[in-house]
């Protein structure tokens, strides 16, 4: 891993500038990096897919555990930098200079499913781990770093004020598990807020049952739109279920949930119930 004082050298020799549309922030706290190897609990040979590999920090670490390492950088300069760092040394790694949304994890799947690790800028955060459990079929476990409060939004129960649509889609498929926050003082350029170290699970089957996860999906969405409202007024509207309040009020009864409840009281379970006795 590069030092601050390295990292400000390879950028003045090869003209870089790392870019804040990137959310490029490269980590330089051993510690830190010490960390995420520890809790990535790399078997020899198994297939890892680093997310925004950057500079190197973790990559050759990850190589030299004997791992098969698919690196994956969407900054041309950052790719070119990485690819002269890592010379010739490890056959087990592979780096690939494309966006991530892009990537087909298939292709390095065929040594059984893929371990993902990553330190994702908050802009892409959301369709990063929308791509992950797109794929969740290849994959085992994610470990990432993300904004502090992109994590506390994942992690986030029924009740409390980072509770949210992403953490009920994120639940429904994967156990999120807070590690250890990292400071902003671990980064080069630093970053303005702290991040969170999470694992995030994949769950063999999602954690409860919806009989149309689509029409589950949008019931959560359209609850937290509006998640002021009492639930029969955010689920009424006519862009969400577009029935009558007096016809979701007899639902609602049937299950049963209060209809002056807001959506941040509402467990994944309840959202569930509510989608089953609509579409029933």
């Amino acid at each position: 891993m590069l030092t601050k004082r390295q990292l400000k050298n390879v950028f003045s020799e090869n003209g870089f500038t790392p870019l804040k549309r990137f959310g490029e922030n490269y980590l330089i706290d051993g510690n830190i990096k010490d960390m995420v190897m520890s809790h990535a609990r790399i078997a020899e040979g198994q297939a890892i897919l680093e997310i925004g590999a950057g500079l190197g920090a973790l990559t050759l670490d990850l190589a030299e555990s004997g791992a098969a390492v698919f690196a994956v950088e969407k900054d041309r300069k950052a790719f070119l930098i990485l690819k002269d760092l890592a010379g010739d040394d490890f056959p087990n790694l592979k780096i690939f200079n494309e966006d991530i949304l892009k990537f087909d994890l298939r292709k390095i799947a065929s040594r059984g499913k893929v371990k993902v690790i990553g330190n994702l800028p908050y802009y892409i955060t959301t369709p990063v781990i929308e791509y992950l459990i797109q794929n969740r079929n290849l994959i085992t476990t994610i470990l990432m770093m993300v904004q502090r409060e992109v994590a506390n939004r994942l992690l986030a129960c029924p009740g409390t004020k980072d509770y949210s649509s992403i953490s009920c889609f994120v639940q429904y498929y994967i156990r999120p598990e807070y590690i250890h926050t990292v400071k902003r003082t671990s980064f080069y350029p630093s970053p303005k807020v702290d991040s969170s170290l999470v694992r995030l699970n994949v769950l063999d089957k999602p954690l409860v049952e919806a009989d149309d996860e689509k029409l589950f999906f949008k019931i959560v969405r359209g609850a937290f739109n509006q998640r002021r409202k009492s639930i029969l007024n955010s689920l009424s509207r006519e862009r969400v279920l577009n029935i009558s309040k007096e016809a979701l009020s007899k639902i609602l009864a049937r299950i049963p949930i209060d209809p002056s409840i807001r959506p941040e009281s509402l467990t994944l379970s309840d959202f569930a119930s509510i989608a089953n006795a609509v579409s029933g």
